[in-house]
């Protein structure tokens, strides 16, 4: 019997802490207040459930199509998350309302290609 050799599977750890303080975030009164400015006043869903307006096409969604982005990056573009300490990532996650904003699904992802584009950009540069 021949025993296979398992890699070991390598995990960057401030991912895992980066993606648990995002989830925690999701749920601060900051987000839930950016999100209440963004309701519809007068637009409601087939049901009767709140609306909101994308900040970037103007259109209506319901809250589970719409995704609270930050303006300015996590991670800045011309760094990787290797270069921030752990503190540095907690405090750009958890911002002020002003670096966030209420977008569309399809939106967001269009941000966040842009973003990544740019961040190849930079890189290509080094």
């Amino acid at each position: 019997m021949v025993k296979k050799k398992t890699k070991k599977k390598y995990y960057n750890q401030k991912s895992f802490i980066k993606g648990a303080v995002r989830r925690l975030f999701s749920r601060s009164p900051v987000v839930i207040e950016v999100l209440s400015g963004a309701i519809h006043p007068t637009i409601k869903g087939v049901r009767g459930g709140k609306q909101f307006i994308c900040v970037n096409c103007k259109k209506t969604f319901a809250q589970k199509d719409v995704q609270v982005h930050h303006r300015e990056s996590v991670v800045p573009l011309n760094k990787t998350l290797d270069d921030l300490d752990y503190n540095t990532i907690v405090k750009r996650i958890f911002c002020t309302k002003k670096n966030l904003k209420v977008l569309c699904i399809s939106c967001h992802k269009k941000e966040t290609i842009k973003e990544r584009v740019e961040r190849k950009k930079l890189k290509k540069k080094k």
